[in-house]
């Protein structure tokens, strides 16, 4: 009975580890939870910046819809000068610059570019204007060239 309440001691070849020994380990575990962390950070302000450009083309395409949606000769169609000053909306927290150029391509046809731009994002990639042009002409006939 005597042999099983005795704790074991080192010369029976069990030895513990040295504090070098775990200061090391420790050492190691943390360069690689490091590494972990700036790859997490790495995500996140590239998932930002995606979501920005994502954002950016939504709020283009509705602009095109709801300009779409107006009658040919509404004023909001009127031919723009070349000076346009961008308005400014806010998203989902963020806030994006919107261009609209409207060009009369012909008397029965215009050129529209909507530009679109994230101000609230810093990375120069994720910055970048999106842009749609599209065309817009009227459902009013033209004189009829061809003979019979």
């Amino acid at each position: 009975m005597d042999d099983l309440t005795q704790s074991p001691s080192p010369k029976d070849g069990q030895q513990g580890f040295s504090l070098i020994e775990t200061a090391t380990a420790l050492l190691v575990m943390m360069i690689g939870g490091l590494g972990i962390c700036a790859v997490f950070a790495f995500a996140i302000k590239n998932n930002t910046g995606s979501r920005d450009r994502a954002v950016s083309l939504a709020v283009a395409q509705q602009e095109v819809e709801r300009l779409r949606t107006l009658p040919f000769n509404d004023a909001a169609l009127a031919a723009t000068p070349n000076t346009v000053t961008p308005t400014t909306l806010k998203n989902g927290g963020r806030r994006y610059s919107v261009l609209t150029r409207i060009v009369d391509t012909t008397t029965s046809s215009k050129t529209i570019q909507v530009q679109v731009t994230p101000l609230s994002n810093a990375d120069a990639w994720a910055g970048r204007t999106v842009q749609i042009i599209f065309q817009r002409s009227t459902f009013t006939l033209g004189p009829y060239t061809g003979g019979l």
